[in-house]
């Protein structure tokens, strides 16, 4: 089957682009032919957004302002040769355009795929694709139904997501917004790189000296009692600082990696200490001994699912201290449970997809 697969392909963000490489390694393991769709993504809401993701003469005076003059030219070069490393790793994928794709199916997800923070993308709820419609673990991150109706986008997002063939989610928040608007209690099911469990390509190098391995947004991890807390915990102990896929100057070292890479760097990592959800994923999938931040304007209800459905809570930072880092960092992981939880997460998703994808066949 021609399966193409509708996300965030082309935005500099780690996370998306290895949940995005994870889904279609594991359809092509299942045996279907695989195209990532291409679309003009909407940024109504937010045209900075817009200037900062794409790359053409519009967008250089944003970057001079907003990199080069405010955020320094060692963190504007540094996004420079990530863009140029996924942008490399991307080719691997054949694409082709949403709403004319030649595909038997489409899968929508994963990621903050219903999320309207920036634009409301009416193909994301299956508006114009063609073919049949297949959600798998989207996330509405932060959006909420007073969002929808404030940006006057709630009859297209409810529109859309009562049409589609089939529906899930990866969080709570995110199933619960889909029986609001749909009526229908759907499974949820976990992110793509928990339910690809594969091999993915080794990182360019290897960091002989013990290092805690750091992954927040540039503009994260950068207030001072922050910084001291995680650079005293690092002296304490005699690792490096490593940021890999982002940058901060506070770092011992930073290096610029596409998402395959930067999910191997977990592997060795002494400790991890993460704000994000698929700093978290990556850090559960490698077995790392893991910290994770919360931030409540950002992530609040993916990364808390998350947590609670690997039974991972005590893992999550209360105030940044380097003795809550000790507390946290000096507690055992019972990864034999998570692993457990794991296998059984992605047995539940490759079952969805198979059930998804036989039922058009069968129809």
């Amino acid at each position: 089957m021609k399966v193409g697969i509708l996300t965030h392909y082309d935005v500099n963000n780690q996370g998306a682009q290895l949940q995005m490489t994870a889904m279609a390694k594991k359809l092509e393991s299942m045996g279907h032919e695989v195209r990532i769709l291409t679309y003009k993504k909407n940024f109504d809401y937010n045209g900075d957004e817009e200037l900062r993701n794409q790359v053409s003469l519009r967008s250089v005076p944003y970057y001079i302002k907003h990199y080069l003059l405010e955020k320094g030219l060692p963190l504007t070069w540094f996004n420079t040769r990530k863009v140029l490393k996924n942008r490399r790793a991307r080719r691997r994928f054949t694409y082709a355009p949403y709403d004319s794709s030649g595909c038997d199916a489409v899968i929508i997800g994963s990621d903050e795929v219903f999320s309207v923070d920036v634009g409301c993308n009416r193909m994301m709820y299956g508006h114009g694709i063609g073919v049949p419609a297949i959600a798998y673990a989207p996330s509405f991150g932060m959006t909420n139904v007073d969002m929808l109706n404030e940006r006057g986008c709630f009859d297209d997002v409810q529109g859309g997501l009562r049409s589609m063939y089939r529906l899930s989610a990866r969080d709570a928040h995110t199933r619960e917004m889909i029986r609001i608007l749909t009526g229908r209690d759907v499974p949820m099911v976990c992110d793509p790189v928990l339910l690809y469990e594969g091999e993915y390509t080794s990182p360019e190098r290897q960091i002989k000296r013990p290092y805690m391995l750091i992954y927040a947004y540039d503009r994260n991890m950068t207030a001072a009692h922050e910084v001291e807390a995680i650079k005293a915990y690092a002296k304490k102990h005699g690792l490096m600082t490593i940021s890999a896929g982002t940058y901060h100057k506070w770092c011992d070292k930073n290096i610029a990696c596409n998402a395959e890479e930067w999910y191997g760097y977990f592997k060795n990592a002494a400790c991890v200490v993460t704000d994000t959800f698929h700093g978290t994923v990556a850090s559960v999938c490698n077995n790392s001994n893991v910290a994770v931040f919360v931030r409540t304007k950002l992530n609040l209800n993916k990364l808390t699912s998350l947590l609670i459905e690997l039974n991972m809570e005590d893992r999550r930072i209360n105030e940044f201290t380097e003795d809550e880092l000790e507390r946290i960092l000096s507690a055992k992981i019972d990864y034999a449970a998570v692993n457990e939880k794991r296998s059984a997460m992605a047995k539940a998703g490759e079952n969805y997809l198979k059930w998804a994808l036989e039922g058009i066949n069968e129809e």
